[in-house]
């Protein structure tokens, strides 16, 4: 994938679940059942979490190293098992800070994104230890199919909430 092309799917999936957020009140961020027992406040720590792994390939890419985390290697009890430790991580963060860090994060990575050169957004699948993955499937897959995954989800739970309707 085109850089290009990366950063306008960034911008598309994140307007979507900014849209989605922005038809809900405070209160309804804090009560659980969007993601099994998480709330909209939950979510924002788990994607921010997922994010800043994101993070953390590119910085290894930039060096010539192995990614940090390849989400495709994992089983699902190990998944299950980081979900956890980071849910448990941002747990204690306020509705506020857990906004405030949701949208940083993502700025941070696209502005990362952005200021990565074309080539190695794709070259990275040939190094041995990236297992056959891009970069910049690595970076899609988290700034996009992920956060979309959690976007139809919280469309669901609105929906549930009210009686088959996602607007306010």
């Amino acid at each position: 994938m085109e850089k290009a092309q990366l950063l306008r799917a960034m911008q598309r999936c994140s307007h979507e679940w900014n849209t989605l957020l922005a038809t809900l009140r405070s209160e309804e961020l804090l009560l659980p059942g969007v993601a099994g027992t998480w709330s909209v406040k939950d979510v924002l720590g788990h994607l921010s979490a997922w994010m800043e792994l994101t993070l953390a390939n590119i910085a290894a890419a930039r060096e010539g190293q192995a990614p940090v985390l390849i989400f495709e290697t994992m089983s699902e009890e190990e998944l299950e098992a980081l979900n956890q430790r980071l849910y448990h991580q941002k747990r204690v963060q306020t509705l506020e800070e857990a906004q405030a860090n949701f949208h940083a994060t993502w700025h941070r990575l696209y502005e990362e994104t952005a200021a990565l050169d074309d080539n190695l957004l794709i070259e990275t699948e040939r190094l041995s230890h990236w297992q056959g993955k891009s970069l910049g499937e690595l970076i899609y897959g988290e700034a996009c199919e992920h956060m979309t995954d959690h976007t139809n989800a919280l469309r669901s739970w609105i929906a549930a909430r009210r009686g088959g309707s996602t607007e306010t």
